[in-house]
């Protein structure tokens, strides 16, 4: 009786590895599926994700980008300059950690055009394995309006210098930040985020950790930053306060 039943074991193994492998292929397609409505998915609208303490978040998904942008905004007594002088001062490593906590390199491509009012600079971010270190090269200009408005904007520019070997330049990256003078020394201070780390890194991560980031950032963060003395007595003569 027992050596009728042994070549029963084999067969049974391979009808559960079948429906293992089965149920595999069924889950990737749904996940292949779900991705894809996902990634076409989006209003192509500005919706609210968060409005407390005086901080508001917004994200914007777009059909067909894989990326939601984000888009946070604070009011309180600043000075215009205030606001601008820690995306143009100080651009070396410990403002780079300051920023962010697994920054190991700053690096100063082309330093401050009093002219045209940007710089270059080029930032390398740490990961843990398996994912590589990132490098931010990027493009910090100035401007400001006739209504005093004052425009930040940080553009990758990936390609301005040549690539360096075991690390991933980032392609995609324009954030924009904009002090508005909403009258008697109160500002709207207002970031939008845009930003893939590209290479291999899920960027559903950055997606969902988006909202809640971006409101620790500017709840609490940026407020304590821009009391450093350097910054609050910072004066530019191409700032106009209002």
């Amino acid at each position: 009786m027992e050596n009728e039943n042994k070549p029963a074991k084999p067969k049974k193994w391979k009808r559960v590895l079948k429906r293992i492998g089965i149920g595999l292929i069924s889950l990737i397609a749904i996940l292949y599926l779900y991705n894809w409505y996902w990634v076409n998915s989006g209003s192509n609208q500005w919706e609210l994700e968060r409005d407390e303490d005086g901080v508001q978040v917004y994200s914007l998904k777009v059909p067909g980008d894989n990326v939601v942008k984000y888009r946070s905004i604070i009011k309180g007594n600043y000075t215009l300059s205030q606001l601008a002088a820690p995306h143009l001062l100080d651009h070396n490593l410990e403002t780079c950690k300051e920023w962010f906590e697994n920054c190991v390199g700053c690096k100063i491509i082309q330093p401050w055009d009093s002219i045209r009012h940007y710089d270059i600079s080029l930032w390398t971010l740490e990961f843990p394995s398996p994912f590589q270190p990132r490098e931010l090269l990027i493009n910090t200009s100035v401007t400001q309006d006739e209504n005093k408005v004052v425009t930040i904007d940080v553009t990758s520019v990936p390609n301005a210098v040549e690539h360096n070997e075991g690390k991933i330049r980032v392609e995609r990256m324009h954030n924009v930040w904009q002090f508005t003078p909403l009258g008697n020394g109160v500002v709207q201070c207002q970031l939008t985020q845009d930003i893939s780390l590209g290479g291999f890194f899920p960027q559903f991560l950055m997606n969902m950790a988006g909202k809640d980031a971006n409101f620790e950032f500017m709840q609490k963060e940026l407020p304590k930053f821009l009391q450093k003395e350097k910054y609050k007595n910072a004066s530019f003569p191409f700032i106009e306060e209002q």
